[in-house]
């Protein structure tokens, strides 16, 4: 392993994602009025998490190192359009962070954010990285973690295997698929169902181009609002490469149906020789067990052309709310800059799978990566541009090219501005909530909005239990009216699966037991606003220094049966936390096809026109 100290200089800024949080409101405005619990004798501050990554360790590190802030935090849609939500609402979490990101997109949000722009925490930053979140007036809102790092990761005991050189530019990159393809394993998949895939791929295959000076002066006019259309000059070159790419690759309609998971299964069984990764992929996937892989760059013409594509693991940002008092301004703060300090990314970057942005932070590179030294030292890494156009249009246009619906560039360069031009789908009104409901927690019943959710969810699927992070509901429920995007912004779905099994009482058991006492895991616990919601049965539990303790599962009242069978829920992460909750239960079984939470939202408001369920008082918080 090797120490890089990252100067990234002259990168144009744009990129990443997001999430949500918190919530306070009223049920005469929005949801019901607040309950008074021990939590109030600390001091409050809502968090609002980008990813179910945060849970693995990162909420954990900010809960022991501020013992005095009862911190509540929330998983929320990975968009900056989120906190806009929240905004129209009148209720902004304190600490906002975002991995979708685009000054485009961000602006809208300026009047309401902290200016971060004279604080300590923003002079830690490299100088061109905060030219790149800086508005025309001065002012700062938004400061990046660590770099993710996104590129090629090949098998390279596979390339071994077969003799095949490993690539050094685009011509060796096709000649090895053609070699790859030759002996019946594929050279190159993706999950070209997801729409940063189809982004990611577009923008690293013409990285040269979009680095070109008329490419940066054309994504200025872009993220300033002068333009919303691609330039031919820029852009007709990228799709001609897409083209190229997708020919030599052999990419087809089978392709644009591959999510997430089934390429990085085929390049564990060797069955694939490349994948489009990062370095977090690198750790989750290392091929078939012993192979070595390689996280390589988007291959250019020539090997001076080569560019990793990188994105900030998360921004973060302040609410005004609040900051006019000094104390409570410093703690905000504080927090910040514990979040992006050494330990704080420490805790982000914990498999040395990132580069800092920050003067005052250094972090250790794995070995699979130690290749791209020359590259931070040249600075060829090129940070994608990712405005919510951006992500949803790539996906769209990308797609069309995969199913042979688009047959040269021009067609796709044209279907991308048509898009571009055209309104934003999802924006009508749909549904209408009566009842609004709270996403605080209190020991008494628990957290109402979750409870109202996990309940319909319950009914609308037809299982006896569900059982639900809390956390993953990211918002007060409000009345009022809702778009279809607003309904998303409820519930998380981004990091939720459902996984739907046959479970004995005794394995409910397990798997309370064993999720109350997880750690290091995206399922994990760290205070009362990540515990779990469960329908149709009750949990007493007992808080104590420790954590928490188990004491009972109830129906209505009554002894959960051990011996007894139920069909059984669970919404989170399915490759973390379900994957290690069912091997304590000793299930093999589970299905994972069924709706996310948006889904049943939209059955139960759109389609049906209903209301959701009441909440219940599923817990005792002892």
């Amino acid at each position: 392993m090797k120490k890089i100290t990252c100067f990234l200089l002259s990168l144009v800024m744009a990129a990443t994602m997001l999430t949500g949080c918190g919530s306070q409101s009223t049920n005469s405005g929005t949801a019901g009025e607040k309950s008074t619990s021990q939590a109030e004798k600390k001091e409050k501050v809502v968090v609002a998490c980008w990813g179910n990554q945060m849970l693995d360790s990162y909420t954990q590190y900010l809960c022991d190192l501020f013992p005095q802030v009862e911190f509540e935090f929330v998983l929320a849609t990975n968009s900056t359009d989120y906190y806009r939500f929240r905004q129209d609402h009148d209720d902004m979490p304190d600490i906002l962070t975002v991995r979708r990101f685009a000054l485009k997109d961000a602006v809208l949000l300026k009047d309401y954010l902290y200016d971060l722009s004279n604080t300590e925490l923003a002079n830690t930053y490299y100088g061109s990285y905060l030219d790149s979140y800086t508005y025309d007036d001065g002012s700062v809102n938004w400061l990046p973690t660590c770099a993710e790092v996104d590129g090629i990761i090949i098998n390279k005991t596979l390339f071994d295997e077969y003799n095949v050189p490993v690539p050094t530019d685009y011509a060796s990159f096709v000649a090895a698929c053609e070699a790859f393809e030759a002996v019946g394993i594929r050279s190159f998949v993706s999950d070209f169902a997801a729409d940063y895939t189809c982004m990611e791929v577009l923008q690293g295959a013409s990285i040269p181009m979009l680095q070109s000076i008329e490419g940066r002066k054309w994504r200025q006019q872009y993220e300033s609002g002068a333009t919303n259309a691609l330039s031919e000059e820029v852009w007709l070159p990228v799709f001609e490469n897409f083209f190229d790419f997708k020919e030599n690759v052999g990419l087809g309609a089978e392709d644009a149906t591959y999510p997430n998971r089934t390429p990085k299964e085929m390049f564990s069984e060797g069955k694939a020789a490349m994948f489009r990764g990062t370095g977090a992929d690198v750790i989750s996937f290392p091929g078939r067990g012993q192979d070595e892989v390689m996280l390589l760059p988007y291959f250019g013409q020539t090997e001076e052309d080569n560019w990793y594509l990188t994105y900030p693991t998360f921004q973060i940002a302040a609410s005004n709310k609040g900051m006019d008092d000094p104390e409570r301004e410093k703690l905000i703060l504080d927090i910040m800059t514990a979040m992006v300090n050494q330990e704080g990314q420490d805790h982000i970057s914990y498999g040395k799978n990132m580069v800092p942005y920050k003067k005052d932070v250094t972090l250790e590179l794995m070995s699979e990566m130690d290749n791209m030294k020359p590259y931070v030292e040249q600075n060829k890494l090129y940070i994608r541009l990712a405005s919510n156009d951006m992500f949803r249009i790539s996906k769209d246009v990308v797609q069309m090219i995969l199913n042979d619906e688009v047959q040269t560039a021009k067609e796709a360069l044209d279907a991308f501005n048509q898009e571009l031009a055209g309104k934003e789908p999802g924006t009508e009104i749909v549904a209408h909530i009566d009842t609004g409901y709270s996403n605080d927690f209190n020991p008494e019943n628990g957290n109402q909005a979750a409870s109202a959710i996990a309940n319909t969810m319950r009914v609308l699927s037809g299982v006896d239990f569900v059982f639900m992070q809390s956390c993953y509901v990211a918002s007060d429920i409000y009345i009022g009216d809702y778009s279809q995007k607003d309904l998303a912004y409820l519930a998380n779905n981004d990091g939720g699966w459902p996984g739907l099994m046959e479970l004995t009482g005794d394995q409910i058991y397990t798997l309370v037991e064993t999720t109350l006492s997880m750690t290091g895991n995206r399922g994990a616990i760290c205070n009362d606003s990540t515990l779990y919601v469960s329908s149709g049965f009750e949990m007493d539990i007992t808080k104590n220094d420790d954590g928490y303790t188990l004491n009972a599962l109830t129906i209505d009242g009554k002894e959960l049966d051990r011996s007894a069978t139920y069909s059984f829920l669970i919404y989170g992460d399915r490759d973390w936390y379900m994957s290690d909750v069912m091997e304590q239960m000793g299930v093999s079984e589970v299905d994972s096809t069924g709706p996310k939470a948006e889904g049943y939202l939209t059955q139960c408001l759109v389609e049906q026109g209903g209301q959701l369920e009441a909440p219940t008082d599923y817990i005792t918080l002892r």
